[in-house]
């Protein structure tokens, strides 16, 4: 039979909890008994139970991760960051792929919220303002990554998504470029929106007209950048330049360029966003933003940890900046 905590307290002559406060290392245990739970802990093979020991503490030592799309190379990177933070703080991590369905993120709030765990990261999509709102009102631990859904409410850990779109076409215009598409992420959340902003804002600046024909939305994914590239080719009047909102879906673009027997950067230009590892591995090699993905992970674990522990009263925003990676498809 299983040794439980009750079983070392009951040989001990002491309470639950004065085994637990041994167990977590807390102080107001006099060192005798301390030394005379610790032997019996040894005797009896003790493996304490993370969940009883939460119950006691009411912490589980465990953080939700929800994030949108696992196959998208951007989310494995930044999870391992908050993965291996969380580890050397004494923390666990549970993520959940919500594939950016709405009632998945629904149901995977609702799975945390059951199991208990201290606090969540997330990267939630538009419309699902109401989740975030309810558990605000319990005072439950949230760090949004990525994507801001509910300002002044939590605090976020992302990058100046306009800025850094804004940044980027600024550099294809310097190149030479006047007819610039761009290929959206999903429009539901506000890491597409805020490129597609930077994307108009630079051609504003520069006094180009945008041409509706030149933005077509995409979802992040490689085949929405192959889909959306091939609809730009039967333009009349092709552009000699494509944003693609992230790397993968500027894959897909590479992809239908290949197919059309058009060269890059000869004939169409292609820059993406985020600086994933397939970036440097195309051919030519892919000129994007690199985002600090690991950096980025780090940080949302740090905050949300304070917020945990009673750290953090004000709600700071982590803008993290992004560096232009120059390469040959530009």
């Amino acid at each position: 039979m299983k040794v439980t905590i009750k079983d070392i307290a009951r040989e001990a002559d002491v309470s639950v909890t004065t085994v637990s406060r041994v167990l977590n290392n807390k102080p107001d245990v006099g060192d005798d008994t301390r030394a005379k739970i610790l032997k019996i802990i040894d005797e009896m093979n003790y493996n304490p139970n993370s969940v009883a020991r939460g119950l006691v503490m009411q912490k589980t030592h465990t953080i939700g991760l929800i994030i949108p799309d696992i196959s998208n190379p951007f989310f494995p990177q930044v999870a391992r960051a908050i993965e291996d933070k969380a580890q050397k703080l004494g923390y666990s991590v549970i993520f959940f792929n919500t594939d950016n369905h709405l009632e998945r993120e629904k149901k995977a709030v609702e799975l945390f919220k059951s199991k208990q765990v201290d606090g969540l990261i997330v990267s939630l999509s538009l419309g699902n303002e109401k989740i975030l709102r309810e558990l605000k009102a319990t005072n439950y631990p949230v760090v949004q990554i990525d994507r801001s859904v509910l300002s002044n409410s939590y605090p976020l850990v992302s990058i100046d998504n306009k800025n850094s779109a804004y940044q980027l076409v600024e550099y294809m215009l310097k190149k030479g470029h006047r007819k610039i598409a761009h290929i959206s992420g999903d429009l539901n959340t506000t890491t597409a929106r805020e490129r597609l902003e930077g994307y108009k804002k630079a051609l504003r600046d520069y006094e180009i007209e945008i041409n509706p024909n030149y933005i077509i939305e995409g979802d992040y994914t490689q085949h929405s950048g192959f889909e959306a590239m091939q609809q730009l080719l039967k333009l009349k009047e092709r552009p000699s330049a494509v944003f693609a909102a992230n790397d993968l879906s500027a894959a897909g673009v590479y992809k239908a360029l290949f197919a059309a027997d058009l060269q890059i950067p000869d004939d169409i230009a292609v820059a993406g966003h985020d600086d994933i590892d397939i970036a440097s591995l195309l051919r030519p090699e892919l000129t994007t933003m690199r985002q600090p993905k690991y950096s980025l992970g780090e940080r949302a674990v740090t905050v949300l940890l304070r917020m945990i522990n009673n750290q953090q009263i004000d709600i700071e925003d982590q803008i993290l900046k992004t560096n232009l990676i120059i390469r040959e498809s530009v």
